[in-house]
């Protein structure tokens, strides 16, 4: 397995960790809520678990974005190792250093398109958080009015 394989599950761990956060909550949120009579405990409760469902996004938002970070150093130090592949020369290039060359820039891509990748999620995590933010469930008290 290449480091690019295990960082691939690495990235695509993320994806998942959001829905189980969702869920998880959710059901902390069925079950509390459903058994708490006071209305003023069960808005408490409720900000509680919606804290905590931002606080998790936010960390994992922190590790996707420290892992994009890693992948500009992999592509820094790969492209170190390019420095020694002048195509402006052709003669002074033996065929071990054009299939080197080549297997760097390959591991190059590679590390492009996975911290492209990890960006990404860590947009979609930051947006799920300020969606959350904005439209906060009701989880009030408030008795229908019977009047009518």
């Amino acid at each position: 397995m290449r480091a690019n394989d295990s960082s691939s599950a690495f990235a695509s761990t993320f994806a998942q960790a959001n829905e189980e956060i969702s869920r998880a909550v959710g059901r902390m949120r069925g079950a509390v809520l459903s058994s708490a009579v006071d209305c003023q405990c069960r808005d408490r409760v409720n900000w509680a678990l919606r804290d905590l469902e931002r606080l998790e996004r936010d960390r994992i938002v922190r590790r996707l974005l420290a892992a994009a970070g890693e992948q500009r150093q992999r592509i820094e130090a790969l492209l170190v190792l390019l420095a020694d592949f002048y195509s402006n020369e052709p003669a002074a290039l033996d065929d071990g250093m054009i299939v080197e060359a080549g297997l760097l820039f390959g591991d190059i891509a590679a590390a492009a398109e996975l911290g492209s990748s990890l960006l990404r999620q860590s947009r979609q995590f930051r947006f799920a958080t300020d969606m959350a933010q904005r439209n906060p469930e009701s989880a009030s008290c408030s008795v229908p009015d019977i009047d009518e």
